[in-house]
């Protein structure tokens, strides 16, 4: 199963989001946040390479195109890496209320 990347570009190892189902039954999108600044860097923890909150208007655009992709599969899946302090669990209350409004 495909699992869609969203994170920094740019970078020898980034991994291009590519917006498709490559299973007729399963989804997932994992956000790791876009901090590019951190994400080859040497740093002390996860939560500190994953350390992004998200735009209103990021989250408005991958909404968007998660209820696009989840309309082709059985059953679509959204996780948050994005692990320092509540940022990941701020930014996926605020994604689930725009899925629903896309719906």
């Amino acid at each position: 199963m495909h699992t869609v990347v969203d994170g920094p570009q740019g970078a020898d190892n980034s991994v291009p989001a590519v917006w498709e189902a490559t299973h007729p039954e399963y989804a997932l999108l994992r956000l790791s946040g876009r901090n590019a600044q951190a994400y080859n860097a040497a740093v002390p923890t996860a939560a500190d390479r994953f350390s992004y909150e998200y735009s209103d208007g990021e989250l408005c655009s991958l909404a968007a195109e998660m209820v696009r992709l989840a309309f082709k599969v059985g059953s679509a899946h959204a996780i948050f890496n994005n692990c320092d302090e509540d940022k990941g669990i701020r930014n996926a209350q605020t994604f689930m209320k725009m899925m629903a409004r896309e719906i």
